[in-house]
């Protein structure tokens, strides 16, 4: 049986700030995580540096991946981080 975990949408810490690193602990055990960003622009959440906000937790997120064997899928729209969503 193969597990996976959905981290999405994952919020910015204006909404809630929360440590990454600890969430990716408790789902270790898991097969796949699939990483999302929230779904609306800086005008919305009024978070205005998410584009490097979320280019650093792709990086743990894929970093912890890769150091525990867990594949890791990042949502369209989480790597190109345009204006536009």
């Amino acid at each position: 049986m193969k597990t996976w975990v959905s981290m999405e949408p994952y919020p910015t810490p204006n909404i809630i700030d929360q440590d990454i690193n600890e969430l990716l602990l408790e789902m270790s055990f898991v097969d796949r995580i699939v990483f999302g960003k929230w779904n609306y622009n800086s005008k919305s959440t009024g978070y205005f540096d998410h584009k490097n906000f979320y280019s650093t937790k792709i990086k743990e997120v894929i970093k912890f991946g890769y150091s525990n064997e867990i594949e890791v899928y990042i949502k369209n729209g989480t790597l190109n981080l345009s204006d536009s969503n």
